[in-house]
């Protein structure tokens, strides 16, 4: 009699367990997963990355950021193909930004900045309308900035790329 005591409330538990954690998993603020096919997925890490090195290389006070800007297009443009139809313009903006970036002569650094603030624009405007892409990827937002004075990075130290070695850690955490 005691052992089927026992069982029963395994069994009552173990209900309660998965009741609960099924309940978890559609809470609000989980993030549902990824919807896009693998390539387009795959473009975009891609094109994330190339922007990686363009915000390091200005945090740096490096202006030559035109084989990295040119990489960032075409991955950028290749996730256009196969990308659900209400990525598709931040895509192709993104794609168009980069290119404009890569276009720069190198050198001006003020310039390189301002740039890389348009290809910031359209990279957070991909990164809002697909929550699915924002996990590791942290926007932040510099107040001395001139124009578009938001980034992306995919560390949570701050690391500017609109005042470089001036103010490395001059910036506050912004949302998407």
């Amino acid at each position: 009699m005691r052992c089927r005591g026992k069982t029963t409330l395994l069994v009552y538990v173990a209900i309660t367990v998965s009741g609960l954690l099924l309940g978890c998993t559609k809470s609000e603020g989980t993030i549902p997963p990824s919807p896009l096919p693998t390539a387009t997925r795959t473009s975009i890490d891609e094109a994330v990355s190339a922007y990686e090195d363009i915000r390091k290389a200005l945090a740096q006070n490096r202006s030559n950021v035109r084989s990295e800007a040119l990489v960032l297009a075409g991955a950028a443009q290749a996730a256009a193909g196969s990308a659900p139809e209400k990525l598709r313009p931040p895509l192709e903006e993104l794609s168009a930004s980069a290119q404009r970036l890569g276009a720069m002569q190198s050198g001006d650094l003020s310039e390189a900045r301002r740039a890389f603030g348009e290809t910031s624009r359209a990279l957070i405007a991909l990164l809002s309308s697909e929550p699915s892409l924002q996990p590791g990827r942290h926007v932040y937002e510099c107040p001395m900035a001139k124009g578009y004075n938001k980034w992306v990075q995919l560390d949570e130290t701050t690391s500017n790329p609109y005042m470089g070695s001036e103010m490395p850690e001059c910036g506050a955490k912004a949302g998407f």
